[in-house]
């Protein structure tokens, strides 16, 4: 690494620190991604992406992993404290909902986490506090991009909110019976678009669509189906070859390296471009184009 790249990794790391920083101080507090990033001193819109390709966890997964660990220090440290009290003191507006959490990153109960003996609660705290490790995956990603601009899009989607690795799957198997209703000649490229609605707080905040290019504004759109107009633009260009698994991983790499390049980004949506048929294509020889919208 050279000593200007060196530099701007050390400059990016230090936002991030600030940012966890300020989560650390705020975590019972409403968070969205707009106050977390100006905290860091950071552009809002791709900041979720930034953070995770250093940190290897989004700003959510973070505030809510650390709230998890203040909640197993209150049952183990106050066993009068009900699970109520502990859920709303760390920012969980219901008890359900904290439990729904706990179940699913601990696979166990509250009640159930105070019945284990004090040597193994420390063990479940310990590994929960634990930063992520960052996966090395070797992927076969064009090193550097290239310049690209997009026409006037046309597009037809299905859209969830959620982390983006997680909602895109299923909207895709969603979408694509959908997809037989509308004219085949009409469509053009198989887009998947991720962005950010800084209007809204978490997760809510993170919009995953899967849809179609097609030639001209359709008509009568089949049930279900949104229609927009994606402007022109420029863009970022990474060629991906493999599986589309290691989509996610693929852009984590790509928004530290335009980071660390500094690179300006437009607040507009990421595309994913698909560019063989996987029914037809081995999974290792599929393509896809990853495109990061760029001033």
């Amino acid at each position: 690494m050279n000593r200007k790249k060196a530099h701007q990794s050390q400059f990016h790391r230090s936002q991030i620190g600030r940012a966890q920083r300020y989560i650390r101080l705020h975590l019972p507090e409403r968070m969205t991604l707009d106050r977390i990033a100006r905290e860091a001193g950071s552009s809002s819109y791709h900041f979720a992406r930034v953070f995770n390709a250093y940190v290897g966890e989004t700003p959510f997964e973070f505030m809510r992993r650390l709230r998890l660990v203040m909640a197993l220090r209150m049952l183990q440290e106050d066993s009068r404290a009900s699970v109520t009290e502990i859920a709303l003191s760390i920012g969980y507006e219901t008890s359900a909902a904290f439990n729904k959490a706990f179940r699913k990153a601990l696979e166990t109960s509250p009640s159930d986490f105070r019945k284990l003996g004090k040597d193994r609660q420390h063990e479940v705290i310990y590994a929960l506090s634990r930063p992520r490790l960052l996966k090395e995956i070797t992927m076969n990603l064009t090193p550097a991009f290239e310049t690209v601009t997009r026409p006037l899009t046309h597009y037809v989607f299905l859209e969830k909110r959620g982390p983006f690795q997680e909602v895109a799957p299923p909207l895709w198997n969603d979408l694509m019976p959908r997809l037989e209703h509308l004219e085949q000649q009409q469509i053009r490229e198989y887009l998947g678009l991720s962005g950010i609605d800084k209007s809204k707080p978490g997760e809510d905040a993170m919009i995953y669509q899967a849809g179609v290019a097609c030639l001209e504004k359709p008509g009568k759109l089949p049930d279900g189906l949104e229609h927009r107009a994606i402007k022109a633009g420029r863009y970022a260009r990474f060629l991906l070859t493999g599986p589309y698994a290691h989509i996610w991983m693929a852009f984590d790499r790509i928004f530290k390296s335009l980071a660390e390049q500094k690179v300006e980004l437009r607040p507009e949506f990421c595309i994913e471009n698909y560019l063989n048929d996987p029914r037809a294509t081995p999974e290792d020889q599929l393509q896809t184009e990853l495109l990061v919208p760029i001033a």
